[in-house]
């Protein structure tokens, strides 16, 4: 009995032993919970809160596929391919050593690569400057890919993928290029692509309102059509959204949303005519700078040529050109200075002459040396100058010309070219002659009649035709030419400012100025928009949005001061100045010839923080001509500026017979065009090597 009670005893003992062990262990246990908790929470709480709170989703465009641009014809001038790219993400832990070590690795494994270029894209906070490493400001955020290089061979994606775990953040995916026609089809007026960083940067406000909604690195339209088209070529972008932490790394994907293809843009170029003219000025300025007279340094061209009725522009010629793929991969210094004097479009703004193969300084100062591509027009004013002297009773039927017209002080006499003595002259006579004489009283008797307001007169013309304004043509940084003329009238009054402007020396017009204003004249008054682009078309081949001819403006006038413009214009072609270089032509042609005077001035220093001293070099002579057919029922406009080209006649003129053939042989000057033959396309370099 004694036994069994002791050994009760002990095992309740035993009991209470092995429980207040547990109890002592399960009380440790939370002991330990509850004081990490309270560490956690007081002493990490901050910075747990800050790293929860930190965690952000980003929403990251995906770039649509950019529309295609083609001619009139369909004929394909622009679109975007797939290429296999090498990219770069920078992961989670890369520091300085192993961003520096994979842009070593990558410049022996991509072709045509260095090490500092690819740590630049990588944009890691790094550079090469001087062959050392310098800590720089990131471009763009740190998730984002970065666009190392474009159209890899087989060997280099082989090669990355074999190698993808060695090269940490490094792959290869299939992205859009944008590539232009080889055959360099009109390249200012298409314009180009940039990466929208780029654009940013130049505080294009169109793009910093946009910031949202395109990646850094995305292509983005910069010039030409390109830029003017941008919201209906880019499409509309897709997306993903990531979930990111504080560092910026990426902890995965939350949602996508594919892009939507941009739409498609038909021209109103026609090809054809657009590079018989190109080739025309590129193999014609050469003998023009062997043979012709004052015209030993014409090396830029621009030409014009637009239907009269609908303002449609069939070619556009800016001579020198380039090959716009240079863009593609953001061109080096070196290629940015060998084109750089053909990237402005000089037919709707200035343009430098082209210095090359000068560089440098030597290059920016022989630039003042030679005129831009914005030129006093000259004689080609004198049509204009004869309606509005009918108009306001300021021009005679009849003038008896001694060659020189005094209208001032003994000093100020206006005389013909060449000292030439005219005789009799009706309006139409005085045209086609180009007197300087007859157009200097038409000025005066303004300047009499109007007095101080002689200017305004002058401008309202000039305005109606579509000279001193923006034409309004769809391209971007249009110029609206430069009026000299309200300069000397402020500086010596308006007798003086209309006398000079009365035959074209106080007027500076773009060549897409000068083609509009002859389309007027051709149009009796009725100003058209030049207009570049046919219709817009989705992806699927709808019309979204077709161009109709738009009317600007109507001069007024007697139908019989029109004709009586028109008349001295034919006698240009068929019996004046421009009589050589339309002989021959099927049809009659209406066509002003000029040959603009400048004075040329030099600085002594290029270094403008300093003062300047400016001296003049020397007076030039530009080619300038303007013309429309047939005359009877006027079809196509064409306008050409020849800097330093000598005489109009000579120069521009024979660069508009060019044109007119080219025009008459492809579509035709008669009522109807000619049915489009495929066969006259040019091919493509892909057609023309058999590649698909």
């Amino acid at each position: 009995m004694f036994d069994v009670e002791k050994k009760e005893t002990e095992r309740r003992k035993q009991i209470c032993s092995r429980l207040n062990f547990l109890l002592v262990l399960v009380f440790s246990i939370f002991a330990i919970v509850i004081f990490r908790l309270a560490y956690v929470q007081i002493v990490q709480g901050d910075t747990y809160i800050q790293e929860a709170s930190s965690k952000s989703d980003k929403k990251v465009p995906i770039p649509a596929l950019r529309g295609s641009i083609y001619d009139k014809h369909g004929n394909l001038i622009v679109h975007s391919r797939a290429s296999f790219a090498a990219v770069f993400q920078e992961e989670n832990g890369m520091k300085k050593a192993d961003f520096v070590s994979l842009a070593t690795r990558l410049s022996t494994i991509l072709k045509n690569t260095t090490k500092e270029d690819l740590l630049k894209k990588m944009d890691v906070g790094y550079h090469y400057k001087d062959g050392k490493i310098v800590d720089v400001p990131r471009q763009t955020q740190k998730f984002l890919e970065k666009d190392l290089k474009y159209d890899l061979s087989e060997e280099e994606i082989a090669y990355l993928a074999e190698h993808r775990t060695e090269l940490k953040g490094v792959s290869v995916v299939t992205k859009p290029i944008r590539e232009y026609d080889s055959k360099h089809i009109a390249v200012q007026a298409i314009g180009y692509v940039r990466p929208f960083n780029v654009a940013d940067n130049q505080n294009i406000e169109f793009y910093r309102q946009r910031k949202d909604s395109y990646l850094p690195n995305q292509m983005v339209g910069y010039d030409g059509i390109e830029r003017s088209y941008e919201e209906v070529l880019r499409g509309e972008n897709g997306y993903r959204i990531y979930q990111i932490n504080s560092k910026q790394a990426i902890l995965g994907q939350i949602a996508e949303a594919p892009p939507k293809s941009g739409h498609n843009l038909y021209l109103t170029i026609d090809q054809r005519v657009q590079m018989e003219a190109r080739d025309f000025i590129k193999n014609f300025l050469p003998k023009l700078r062997a043979t012709g007279r004052n015209a030993s340094y014409a090396k830029t061209a621009y030409a014009v040529a637009m239907e009269v009725k609908t303002g449609k522009i069939v070619a556009m010629v800016s001579y020198p050109e380039y090959d716009p793929n240079i863009w593609t991969s953001s061109p080096d210094q070196e290629t940015y200075e060998a084109n750089q004097y053909s990237f402005t479009n000089g037919t709707i703004r200035s343009a430098p002459y082209d210095v090359r193969p000068k560089t440098g300084k030597t290059a920016q100062l022989e630039t003042y040396k030679h005129p831009a591509s914005l030129v006093p027009a000259g004689s080609v004013i004198k049509p204009a100058t004869v309606l509005m002297g009918l108009s306001e009773g300021t021009a005679p039927y009849y003038y008896s010309d001694t060659g020189s017209y005094q209208y001032g002080g003994a000093g100020d006499v206006i005389r013909n070219d060449s000292g030439h003595i005219y005789g009799p002259l009706t309006p139409q006579m005085a045209i086609e002659k180009s007197s300087n004489t007859y157009m200097a009283l038409v000025g005066h008797n303004l300047a009499r009649k109007y007095k101080k307001n002689a200017v305004p007169v002058l401008q309202k013309y000039m305005h109606a035709f579509g000279l001193g304004i923006k034409t309004g043509v769809d391209l971007p940084g249009e110029s609206s030419g430069g009026e000299d003329f309200l300069v000397m009238n402020k500086e010596y009054g308006p007798v003086a400012a209309m006398v000079q402007a009365s035959f074209g020396q106080q007027g500076r017009y773009t060549t897409m100025q000068l083609a509009q204003y002859t389309a007027t004249m051709a149009n009796k008054g009725v100003r058209v928009r030049p207009q570049i682009v046919d219709r817009i078309v989705d992806i699927n081949g709808n019309v979204v949005r077709p161009f109709k001819t738009e009317v600007l403006s109507v001069l007024k006038e007697s139908d019989s001061y029109w004709r009586i413009v028109h008349q001295g214009m034919a006698q240009v072609a068929s019996s004046g100045t421009a009589r050589n270089a339309f002989a021959g032509f099927p049809y009659r042609v209406a066509a002003k010839t000029g040959t603009s005077q400048q004075d040329i001035y030099v600085p002594d220093s290029v270094d403008f923080s300093k003062k300047v001293k400016w001296r003049k070099y020397k007076a030039i002579n530009n080619g300038v001509f303007v013309s429309f057919a047939p005359v009877d029922n006027p079809k196509l406009a064409v306008a050409v500026i020849v800097p330093e080209g000598g005489y109009g006649s000579s120069s521009a003129g024979l660069i508009a017979r060019a044109i007119y053939d080219s025009y008459e042989k492809h579509v035709g000057l008669g009522p109807t065009d000619k049915p489009y033959d495929p066969a006259t396309a040019v091919p493509s370099q892909e057609a023309a090597s058999g590649k698909k």
